[in-house]
């Protein structure tokens, strides 16, 4: 059961502020909410598989086509070193 201790609690580390008159909305709507978590949690799902959406989808893929890009040798280019198809960098250690 969440209380106005626990409200302040969780406030202070969250460092917010709120009205007193406001602590006892939160203190309800923070209990009904946990009571409604432990009717889902007095459930049986054992049976049933775990999914990641309601309903089955298939996500759309398109086939990879390797293209040449000239964007990629015109950055090399640029570079101010450079070996085969990757920049040159000074060693770090």
């Amino acid at each position: 059961m969440i209380t106005k201790d626990t409200i302040h609690a969780v406030a202070k580390l969250a460092r917010l502020e709120f009205p007193e008159n406001q602590i006892d909305g939160f203190t309800d709507q923070l209990n009904q909410i946990l009571g409604h978590i432990e009717k889902l949690n007095k459930l049986d799902t054992k049976s049933i598989n775990a999914t990641s959406h309601t309903i089955e989808m298939e996500t759309p893929m398109r086939k990879d086509k390797v293209v040449e890009s000239e964007v990629f040798k015109q950055v090399l280019e640029k570079a101010p070193a450079h070996e085969d198809n990757f920049f040159v960098v000074p060693k770090v250690l």
